[in-house]
């Protein structure tokens, strides 16, 4: 009832459904086959009904792809057609590509890898965007590297790469546009240069910390690559396989780097410090700090690029076997602030209860479109009464305007072969009514509906969706 508007401001109409099938076979050794069909009748259908559907994959597609492996090579033939045009998608019709693995050439001491594909793609917006017209073209692509890893002194790894790239573009189809039949050629060479070194303590003692003697792992590396200008740059070319904004950095190097329409040229060395502190506890050996940072040095930045990129720091510490901290930060060199951060806290000293304690900061960022950061403090709290009787409490508060966007309130009730749960929530929708639910859910325990812990990580299954 009343399901809303559509992004055109269109009433939705009352009668939706969704539709999705999947099917995965392997007829013989190495050979996979897998079709997925999703049809929709609205682009909010899963976002209204399917909740946990929707937060991993707002913009599901529809695709059959088979897949045959050998030792040092993969073919892969993918069909992408679309299914729901409120969608935009990029149809592959189909995309064939054969990958060979870095491989041993002979008994010489270089390696070698390589992918090639073709295939016809068309480019289709959502039908809610009038503005953009829909191309397409046929494509050819292939891409070779040699490889020449070598160690020095025992301890210092030494990894040389050049490569060559060689797309060929036919005459794009489409109202509106206007690409003549294209080739790109493009060169790549760099090196990483890497070593790993540690360092043992015995003495290290500590009952309530848990450390029974240290290890203390670093690896250091910078990686090298440059490419220089191609003869077509992206302007020119249809993007297909185009470069998507992301708050990570992205690779810089072939063939990890794959957004083959939007190469361009690169004289960038990429600095990595990892950092892992090791401890002997009754599972084996434990990671009691696992820590990486890492950043961009651009020598020659593109016009879109700042010289140096921001800072990434990606930790996890666990000071007991059941405490662990996990961090996530990003930071602006060039204007010294913090961008991006995301901590959690997570502490379940045994089976009777948990809690678990997070913050994320996302600044503006007008590169990710015009919807303002966050600014949010997460909170979840478990007590089991007894062997039958749980109870959990969740809550979501925006600092930045005091509003407390979410709340769950769930009981537990352990039926022997079953369980069930009661849940009630309570949503802040900021635009139009605030939302009530209140939901019933049975789980068997022979074929449970939450892995562990599922449903503390993923609160909208328990009601439902």
């Amino acid at each position: 009832h009343d399901p809303g508007t559509d992004p055109r401001g269109m009433p939705i109409k009352e009668y939706r459904q969704r539709f999705n099938f999947t099917h995965l076979a392997t007829p013989v050794s190495n050979l996979t086959a897998k079709v997925v069909a999703r049809y929709h009748s609205d682009p909010y259908v899963i976002r209204d009904f399917f909740e946990s559907d929707y937060r991993k994959n707002v913009q599901p597609n529809s695709f059959a792809e088979i897949n045959q492996l050998w030792s040092n090579w993969s073919l892969d033939v993918l069909a992408q057609p679309r299914l729901n045009n409120f969608f935009e998608t990029v149809e592959r019709l189909p995309d064939i590509k054969l990958t060979g693995f870095r491989q041993q050439l002979g008994i010489s001491p270089v390696f070698y890898e390589s992918e090639t594909s073709a295939g016809y793609f068309r480019r289709r917006f959502a039908s809610t965007n009038t503005a953009l017209l829909d191309f397409a073209a046929r494509r050819a692509d292939t891409y070779h590297q040699i490889v020449l890893p070598r160690t020095f002194f025992g301890w210092l790894n030494f990894t040389p790469r050049a490569g060559g790239r060689y797309t060929y573009y036919g005459e794009s189809e489409g109202r509106g546009t206007t690409i003549d039949e294209q080739t790109r050629s493009i060169f790549n060479t760099g090196a990483e240069l890497s070593l790993k070194a540690s360092q043992v303590w015995r003495r290290p003692e500590n009952a309530f910390f848990d450390i029974h003697e240290l290890r203390h792992i670093i690896e250091p590396s910078i990686n090298y690559v440059y490419v220089p200008t191609p003869n077509r740059r992206a302007p020119e070319l249809p993007q297909f396989d185009y470069e998507v904004q992301s708050l990570r950095l992205l690779p810089i190097e072939f063939p990890d780097y794959n957004a083959i329409d939007s190469i361009d040229s690169q004289n960038v060395l990429r600095f990595t410090l990892r950092n892992k502190l090791q401890t002997k506890r009754a599972d084996g050996i434990d990671n009691v700090l696992n820590w990486a940072l890492y950043t961009d040095w651009r020598l020659r930045p593109r016009t879109n690029q700042t010289t140096f990129a921001n800072v990434y720091s990606d930790l996890d510490f666990r000071p007991r076997s059941w405490i662990t901290f996990n961090s996530q930060v990003r930071y602006d060199i060039a204007e010294g602030e913090f961008l991006e951060s995301n901590h959690r806290l997570v502490i379940q000293p045994n089976n009777v209860w948990s809690l678990s304690l997070g913050h994320r900061y996302l600044g503006d960022d007008p590169a990710l479109g015009p919807v303002p950061g966050h600014n949010l403090i997460t909170s979840s709290l478990y007590y089991r009464f007894s062997e039958n009787w749980g109870a959990r409490i969740s809550h979501h508060f925006e600092a930045r305007d005091g509003t407390l966007e979410e709340q769950y309130y769930t009981v537990y009730r352990d039926l022997r072969s079953w369980t069930t749960a009661l849940t009630f929530r309570l949503r802040e929708n900021r635009v139009g009514p605030d939302d009530f639910t209140v939901a019933l859910t049975f789980s068997l325990k022979a074929m449970p509906r939450y892995g562990l812990g599922e449903d503390s990580d993923r609160p909208a299954r328990l009601v439902g969706n």
